[in-house]
């Protein structure tokens, strides 16, 4: 063997030094298999109209994907509602965040609550989110819009391990309220969608599925008048409340900007209120529920008597039926429909048909799918469905709150919310196969059913009062909630939110102590109302261990005061067994909520 000279083993030496050094400077590329990236996306678009992504495909635009398809939105065609049904999540609290609850008898939210997170974003992969997201949208919508999408498909490429990536973008609703450049949008959308679909390529070989879809369309309407609602019905004697206490108090679901609302009075005054509405210079339609099964509709065109008709609805072996009946004129304009659909077998003796014959003869009416529509908007929509739902003219508008505000800060764009095309027709199209028309609450179907929708992430501690029927009803609950029967069969339960399973922290041992607090002027923050001691085993509980179930009964939330203000303190406990004593080892604050009782006692949490 011969031996190297010294120089040679010295540059060998000095350049095996700079490889080490040049390898540890610089970060190893983890080699991530195909099979480990989505396979699918579904990107959400809020308030995208079809007519623009028609106009978007006329210029060559969306050339990989397959026509698009009419998505009819709920009635009123606004996001809340209508994404809680296109994705098949439980109905949320109201039609918008601030809504007027039933069982308290009072408009809940504040300022805020329109730009905070709900269910259907939280299950999302990626969904910006974050409180002032949706603000900033509405300030400075064409940058956010941009980023939007320049982030989506970074992170699309990003995602690991999830068969469908689930992508929630608001800047899209923001450009049509703000007078933004939609065509702009749309084209950029377009460029990033392309690139995407190549890079998904080059790296895994194979074409990657993508669903776009949106929630509304937008009725275009930049010079639309405000309608006086509120000075309207003063007129007549009815006061705009937050609680209903008088046979002449009325409360709106309303904020924002909009042209569909709840409008919510006594009983008694339904009738009478329905009735004044349909005669305000600005309403096209106005839908009174009589009884769960029997909805009525009256319009005024302009200069012409009050037109009436009846809306029934019927649920047989599971599936749902519709009819629609004119009594006086034709309000919704759909008797040539009814012969048709009659005429092709569609109906039965009593006039009706299912939910896919309806969309498929009315798609491209002035109110498609508008039986489907007006009883899922006051039955089914949301869990305080209003017994008046108002419909007005794209020539005009109502707006209230912070949505409102904002809105205000710039000219109005147009805006959505009513029965009308013009309003509620948004978009579906997918590369993948192509989609037919559809509304809101069947669209999944065409692609499987979004049953790969993430669960709810508990990002904080929170305590809510919710019915039973809520985990059990739902798909999504249900599959998060394998077991219940440590619930009643019936009324409210407890849910306690943890960011980490309490399990980790206490084992067996663990237990919750509640402190109930009646919020006066009594010393250590209220007089005390109970103190519960609840073991976490006996509780029902969420396979990932971050939600835990009581009824409500047992937690100490049920025969408060009504309409009285409560302060509740939970604490989470670790316990031991020393000789025959079981003693608290660790104790840990989880949570302190305000809460209010609502008329029957149970401070529910909508």
């Amino acid at each position: 063997m011969i031996a190297a000279p010294w120089g040679s083993k010295l540059r060998a030496g000095v350049l095996g030094s700079l490889t080490l050094s040049l390898l540890a400077c610089t970060p190893l590329r983890r080699v991530v298999p195909p099979e480990a990236l989505p396979q699918r996306v579904v990107l959400a678009l809020d308030g995208l109209d079809y007519r623009d992504v028609m106009a978007a495909r006329e210029r060559g635009r969306f050339a990989a994907f397959h026509p698009p398809a009419r998505l009819i939105s709920t009635f009123p065609s606004i996001s809340d509602i209508a994404w809680h049904a296109i994705f098949g999540v439980y109905p949320p609290a109201g039609y918008q965040r601030v809504h007027y609850s039933t069982r308290h008898n009072a408009v809940l939210g504040d300022a805020l609550s329109a730009i905070r997170p709900i269910e259907y974003e939280e299950r999302m992969d990626y969904a910006f989110d974050t409180k002032f997201h949706h603000l900033g949208a509405y300030l400075i919508s064409w940058p956010v819009a941009r980023g939007e999408v320049d982030s989506d498909v970074e992170r699309i490429l990003a995602t690991r391990d999830r068969r469908t990536v689930y992508l929630y973008n608001v800047g899209p609703d923001a450009l049509q309220h703000t007078r933004g450049d939609v065509a702009q949008y749309l084209d950029h959308l377009d460029l990033r969608l392309t690139e995407l679909l190549q890079r998904y390529r080059d790296r895994t070989g194979r074409t990657l599925e993508v669903i776009v879809l949106s929630d509304h369309g937008h009725n275009r309407a930049r010079d639309a008048a405000f309608v006086p609602v509120v000075e309207s019905l003063a007129a007549h004697g009815f006061v705009t409340a937050r609680t209903l206490t008088r046979p002449n108090d009325v409360a709106f679901s309303v904020d924002g900007v909009t042209t569909g609302f709840g409008v919510f009075c006594a009983p008694d005054s339904v009738p009478r209120v329905a009735a004044l509405l349909a005669d305000v210079r600005g309403v096209d339609v106005v839908t009174m529920r009589d009884r769960d099964s029997l909805f009525t509709v009256l319009r005024r065109p302009a200069g012409d008597s009050v037109l009436r008709g009846e809306v029934r609805w019927r649920r047989v072996a599971g599936a749902d039926q519709y009819a629609y009946h004119p009594i006086v004129g034709d309000p919704l304009a759909l008797e040539e429909t009814v012969v048709r659909m009659q005429r092709d077998g569609l109906l039965d003796a009593e006039g009706f048909a299912s939910a896919a014959s309806w969309v498929r003869h009315t798609s491209t009416h002035h109110y498609p799918a508008a039986p489907v529509r007006i009883v899922h908007g006051h039955a089914e929509a949301t869990r305080n469905g209003a017994p008046i739902l108002v419909s007005l003219d794209d020539r005009y508008r109502v707006g209230l709150g912070m949505v409102s505000v904002a809105n205000r800060m710039r000219p109005l764009g147009g805006t959505h919310g009513a029965l009308s095309a013009s309003n509620a027709v948004g978009m579906v199209m997918s590369n993948g196969q192509a989609p037919h028309d559809d509304w809101a609450v069947h669209v999944r179907e065409q692609f499987g059913g979004f049953d790969d929708l993430l669960d709810v992430h508990v990002h904080q501690p929170a305590l809510a009062v919710v019915e039973r029927e809520m985990l059990r009803a739902d798909r999504l609950h249900r599959r998060a909630w394998p077991d219940l029967s440590r619930l009643p069969e019936a009324g409210p339960v407890v849910i306690l939110s943890t960011p980490v399973s309490p399990e980790r922290w206490g084992g067996d041992g663990a237990r919750v102590r509640v402190e109930i607090r009646r919020r006066d002027t009594a010393a250590d923050g209220g007089t005390l109302v109970r103190r519960v001691v609840l073991p976490l085993r006996d509780a029902a509980r969420r396979a990932d261990g971050t939600q835990w179930g009581w009824p409500a009964r047992q937690f100490g939330l049920t025969g408060l005061v009504p309409g009285e203000a409560y302060r509740v303190h939970v604490t989470l406990e670790r316990t031991a067994d020393e000789g025959d004593e079981r003693v608290v080892t660790r104790v840990q604050t989880l949570l302190t909520v305000n809460l209010r009782a609502a008329t029957d006692g149970v401070p529910w949490s909508y």
